[in-house]
């Protein structure tokens, strides 16, 4: 009995940092984020990624700067350090995956085939 009272406070600490990590990992991506898609065919794309948390979850858009064309995400999947969007595009539904590099920069692809790198906009 005194092994099983001994494991149950280790068992709930291994909760809590699991937690406290993913919470990390879901607020790493807020905020603002000035995104160059290089080697699209209209040449390297200038774009505003804006992350926001709604109900405890990830939401967004992307902005091209050229187009000043706001596109909502329609889907959000963030798994370790990585997050991957789906946004309605006038060429279709594209996919975007960012991968965390260190605290304000982040690399990525558009629809594995662009490569992409941000940079953590400074709040006014």
């Amino acid at each position: 009995m005194k092994q099983i009272s001994l494991i149950f406070p280790f068992v709930l600490l291994l909760l809590f940092t699991n937690a406290a990590k993913a919470q990390k990992n879901d607020t790493y991506f807020v905020g603002k984020w000035d995104v160059v898609i290089k080697g699209l065919p209209k040449g390297d794309t200038e774009a505003l990624v804006n992350f926001q948390l709604k109900d405890g979850k990830l939401a967004g858009s992307i902005t091209d700067k050229e187009e000043k064309k706001d596109m909502p995400f329609t889907a959000v999947n963030l798994k370790d350090s990585t997050v991957v969007v789906k946004f309605d595009h006038s060429s279709g539904e594209i996919e975007m995956n960012l991968l965390k590099k260190d605290e304000n920069n982040l690399t990525g692809q558009i629809n594995n085939q662009f490569d992409l790198t941000g940079i953590r906009k400074k709040e006014d």
